[in-house]
């Protein structure tokens, strides 16, 4: 396999990844037109990638026994990518359902008459050699196989033409990801258009009598695959990029609270197993259950004089201001008067719940009915999203935690 080889299989790969995010997107959607339009491009776009590498076109080629008997599947599946495009982007913008519905069937219309005129042509072609990589040119002047090019092509370049026109006349009217997705849809346009404009050129040389294969060997190639995978990807933008983005922030919280996660994870039985494959939206709403009952279990045992020792403990780590702080309220409600920085006090805070919990963790943990403190407290910051995290971090970095957590274990040896 060569490197032009890979130029179409990295597409594929890529698009077939795609559809796989998209599915998760679909979840609830099954029935929306759109999703099953949305589906239908990567997952065509992905199968013409695939078909359109030479080695893939040498294995269809031996398996039919037909000389060539790719060029009509790949021309065919491009013919209906382009269609997909077209009745994507018009259920896309919408309208009367009517005109809709009338544009959808003309598409669907116009370009089966294409596959089946594409397949008609090939069949009544004498191509005896195979070519892989070199069809279009070689074939160029063949009778019925060249007007089976130029019916391909010009079919792509006229759903190209439309798909542009359509864009570029949408592009000012909406925002957000429909505007970033039109733009990518623009952007593989362009490199589709360079690609037709360098197999057009190669092929009318062969008419001429002249040699720039090169222009349909080597330079089509990665234009068309760039295409692909752009105007795939703007399609698919508006509807993955949502859930994308939501998975990538709870899989960002879902790391950021796993030291907290680990700490209470065996005081209550999990709701429901998590699995590898679940998506990460699912694995941080099962984290954060598994988080606020442990602190449920933990509540009756939060001695308010271990976090005032800590608190004490991380305001005398934290670094001095040049003149005392106002008296203020820190977020968790505790005077902010000591002579250190705002943000060291509110880190004071944090530590000191934190301290508090391992602490209550630890005397959960020394058996059945454990002796409640003198002085109950509370945690304040496991109710703001922000502040759990801090209390996650701290209980798996500060020495503070680590030394309160030592103290009330030596406290449950003495006590055993």
């Amino acid at each position: 396999m060569t490197a032009m080889d890979v130029v179409f299989y990295i597409p594929g790969v890529f698009l077939l990844v795609t559809a796989a995010f998209n599915l998760s997107a679909m979840k609830g959607s099954w029935r929306d037109p759109l999703m099953a339009a949305s589906i239908s491009v990567l997952l065509i776009g992905a199968v013409v990638c695939i078909l359109s590498a030479p080695p893939t076109i040498s294995v269809v080629n031996a398996l039919t026994g037909i000389a060539n008997f790719s060029a009509p599947l790949v021309y065919s599946g491009m013919s209906a990518l382009s269609a997909c495009y077209l009745v994507l982007m018009i259920a896309w913008r919408g309208g009367a359902l009517e005109r809709v519905a009338r544009a959808t069937r003309l598409v669907v219309c116009v370009y089966g008459l294409v596959i089946i005129g594409i397949v008609t042509l090939f069949a009544l072609a004498h191509v005896p050699v195979e070519r892989t990589r070199d069809l279009d040119t070689y074939y160029a002047r063949t009778p019925y196989m060249r007007e089976m090019i130029l019916l391909y092509l010009v079919s792509h370049t006229a759903a190209t033409a439309a798909l542009a026109g359509m864009c570029v006349g949408w592009l000012r009217k909406v925002r957000d990801l429909t505007r970033t997705g039109l733009t990518l849809i623009v952007v593989g346009v362009l490199f589709d258009l360079s690609y037709q404009l360098a197999k057009y050129a190669a092929i009318g040389a062969r008419w001429s009598g002249r040699d720039w294969d090169f222009l349909s060997t080597s330079l089509s190639p990665p234009l068309v695959a760039v295409a692909g995978v752009t105007v795939a990807a703007g399609f698919a933008l508006p509807r993955v990029g949502p859930s994308t983005a939501n998975n990538f922030r709870a899989w960002r919280r879902c790391r950021l609270l796993r030291p907290l996660w680990l700490e209470l994870r065996d005081l209550r039985t999990p709701l429901a197993d998590t699995h590898w494959w679940d998506f990460p939206v699912v694995r941080l709403v099962q984290q954060e259950i598994t988080i606020l009952d442990g602190v449920l279990v933990c509540s009756p045992y939060l001695d308010n004089e271990v976090r005032r020792a800590a608190c004490s403990a991380a305001r005398a780590q934290a670094p001095r201001c040049a003149a005392p702080a106002p008296a203020a309220l820190s977020p968790l409600g505790s005077p902010a008067s000591a002579p250190c920085d705002r943000a060291a006090l509110d880190h004071a805070e944090i530590v000191a719940e934190a301290a508090m919990l391992a602490a209550a963790r630890v005397r959960v943990s020394s058996g059945p009915n454990p002796e409640p403190p003198a002085e109950v407290g509370r945690l304040r910051s496991v109710t703001q999203p922000h502040l759990m995290v801090e209390l996650a971090r701290a209980l798996s970095s500060s020495p503070v935690v680590a030394e309160a957590r030592r103290r009330a274990a030596r406290q449950r040896v003495v006590h055993d």
